[in-house]
């Protein structure tokens, strides 16, 4: 049996769980509570579910989840001939040729590169398109995942898109013109994005993730190995901030070079730097990278662009004490055509 119509929107990622209590599905709405978790194993999911919504045995929320699979991915290609794009087969080997990304194992959903809407057959393809998707076995576990935690899923999103989206809307809002350098970093991967307002004009992965930092912490440190190197690392009882600068001289390269190439090919410059899914105590790396970059770290205020979309705070519930890290959560209760959807398989060659 499914609970009221008042909904739980969940970012669930590698390190926590970011989890909002609204009045209803889609805007306008009331925020009536938040809560976070360090946890994401399914118990610990299971138990704040079960407190946010004071749900009784063999009871379900409605809930809205940005997940974040491991082989996921959100590139942006230039189709020459968009034309041949309606033909599955083709598009299909498009996907695997530019992203060795095999269709028939992965959800991939093709996106207008302009204005953030589906694009199909139906609707006719642009030169610039954007792919986003992730494995099929992978969204399979996460809907599962999610079900035995007692939610009934109205949409499972890619947490990436869902953010790109939100990231998009709250520019726009706030009338920010310069391009914003968006780094979603997890443990063994990150990626790359560069906005310009809601349009997104770049998107890459990079092969450092927070896993690539435990050896300098390691030898920086004199410890006896990566397992404590790891340990200290995501602990609070140590300060970071001076070993920043060697602890993300890799990251930096790869970010040097995409706004490099990008600031080269545009003419325009790189204005702020948003990062998403750091742990609380990592708090300290987008100030870092955004000095060592020369532009400013974006801090978003919530309230008025949130008001903005039709969602409002219930008295209590302090929104504008939130970090910047909310927006993924955020992103997900807004209207966006930018958002995509983990179960929508598009180009798919076995259909």
């Amino acid at each position: 049996m499914v609970k009221s119509r008042k909904t739980l929107f969940l970012e669930i990622s590698e390190s926590s769980v970011l989890a909002a209590r609204t009045t209803g599905l889609e805007p306008p709405f009331i925020i009536e509570e938040v809560r976070e978790i360090s946890s994401s194993s399914p118990d610990d999911l299971a138990l704040l579910v079960s407190e946010m919504m004071s749900l009784t045995a063999g009871q379900y929320a409605h809930a809205v989840v940005g997940v974040y699979p491991n082989g996921r991915f959100v590139r942006r290609a230039t189709m020459e001939n968009p034309a041949k794009a309606k033909d599955r087969a083709f598009l299909a080997e498009f996907v695997q040729s530019q992203f060795q990304v095999d269709p028939s194992k992965n959800v991939v959903a093709v996106l207008n590169g302009e204005t953030g809407q589906f694009a199909t057959a139906e609707t006719g393809y642009t030169k610039e398109l954007i792919f986003a998707g992730a494995p099929l076995d992978e969204i399979k576990a996460r809907q599962q995942y999610v079900v035995q935690a007692s939610l009934y899923p109205e949409r499972l999103e890619l947490g990436s898109t869902a953010t790109i989206a939100g990231l998009g809307s709250y520019l726009a809002s706030e009338d920010i013109k310069s391009p914003t350098l968006f780094l979603e970093i997890t443990q063994d991967t990150s990626q790359v994005f560069i906005l310009r307002g809601t349009q997104l004009d770049l998107a890459r992965p990079i092969p450092q993730g927070l896993n690539s930092m435990f050896p300098i912490v390691q030898q920086e440190l004199g410890l006896k190995d990566e397992e404590s190197a790891r340990k200290l690392f995501y602990s609070n009882t140590f300060d970071f901030t001076e070993m920043g600068p060697a602890l993300l001289k890799k990251i930096l390269k790869e970010l040097q070079s995409s706004t490099g190439f990008y600031e080269v090919q545009t003419g325009q410059t790189i204005g702020q730097i948003y990062l998403s899914l750091l742990p609380k105590n990592l708090s300290w790396m987008p100030g870092l990278l955004a000095r060592t970059l020369g532009i400013e770290a974006l801090k978003p205020e919530f309230p008025d662009w949130l008001r903005g979309l039709g969602i409002e705070a219930a008295p209590g519930c302090e929104l504008a004490a939130l970090d910047s890290r909310w927006l993924g959560v955020f992103g997900l209760m807004g209207k966006y055509e930018a958002k995509v959807e983990a179960k929508t398989e598009v180009a798919n060659a076995r259909a």
